[in-house]
């Protein structure tokens, strides 16, 4: 995978994603036999509207790693509920003209080639079989996302995101609202709508930018022939315990939630699902802060 993102006038950056350790890997692991393989190559212009860097007078790099992932400052301010816990919350410091609200999307030129894909060893015939790599490019578009997360008092956060997908279908990605620091304790917070669930990397914050694997597969992994609609990686509805240490490096949750998989109305039984989360962080020098963690999801679903 190779990607380069266009910032600007300024220049271009260029962003090699271990390219020769894979193919190396790949060779070796298949032993010099062709592996099955995807490869994307993109050219991707972003443009960022960083709402809570304009609120508190910040560059986005406080809070965030380059992909954007968020670091152990980032961490710790969303574990506040959008707060640095200091009198810079207060809205006596927040211009008038500030709104907490930021549009996504990715306009691209995408090119998916795959690997070892059956095609009919004569086109337009039923016989059988041939190996053939796929290639597929062309201008694409995003859904656009309308990010709205802030706080509306101390210690009360909330969290609206509605989306529209390329084919004109809205929808509504996000909903909750969240108190905080219940009892003046960070390990008591409570919030209540529809989240992501406090997986230890998040979906919404993918590396790969290839719809072929992009995603975290495992995250929505479903057995052959199997019926169930589960993701663990898709938000979900419910309520949600959550508690950290002052600098989040130890965190837990603990969710109830309905068995809908995040779809809106009641299932056709009344059965709760319920997730688990607790990680522990620690700073390993010049390799920046390291999680460790264990989860654990339990509920029902049918299989057929």
């Amino acid at each position: 995978m190779v990607k380069w993102f266009l910032k600007g006038t300024g220049g271009a950056q260029w962003s090699w994603f271990l390219t020769g350790a894979c193919v190396a890997a790949a060779t070796v692991l298949s032993g010099r036999q062709p592996a099955y393989t995807a490869y994307s190559l993109e050219v991707h212009k972003r443009t960022v509207i960083p709402a809570f860097a304009r609120k508190y007078h910040l560059p986005c790099s406080a809070c965030h790693t380059a992909w954007p992932e968020l670091n152990a400052f980032g961490q710790a301010f969303k574990d506040r509920g959008y707060q640095l816990g200091n009198d810079r919350d207060s809205p006596i410091f927040q211009n008038n003209a500030y709104i907490p609200l930021a549009l996504r999307t990715t306009p691209q030129f995408h090119l998916e080639s795959t690997t070892k894909q059956l095609v009919d060893s004569t086109p337009g015939t039923s016989s059988c079989c041939a190996e053939k790599t796929l290639t597929q490019t062309g201008f694409d578009l995003s859904g656009i996302d309308f990010l709205m997360l802030g706080t509306l008092n101390k210690d009360v956060t909330f969290g609206l995101v509605p989306t529209l997908d390329p084919d004109g279908t809205a929808g509504i990605e996000t909903a909750f609202v969240r108190f905080d620091n219940l009892g003046n304790s960070p390990w008591a917070n409570v919030k209540l709508g529809k989240f992501e669930l406090d997986n230890l990397l998040s979906e919404k914050r993918i590396i790969l930018l290839s719809n072929n694997g992009g995603l975290y597969q495992s995250y929505h992994f479903i057995p052959l022939n199997d019926g169930t609609n589960f993701g663990l990686g898709d938000n979900q509805i419910g309520v949600e315990l959550m508690g950290h240490s002052p600098n989040s490096y130890t965190r837990y949750s603990l969710a109830a939630l309905t068995s809908t998989d995040g779809e809106a109305g009641v299932g056709a039984g009344s059965s709760y699902d319920a997730a688990f989360t607790l990680s522990h962080a620690l700073d390993a020098g010049s390799m920046g802060v390291e999680r460790f963690g264990v989860y654990a999801y339990v509920g029902q679903r049918p299989t057929v």
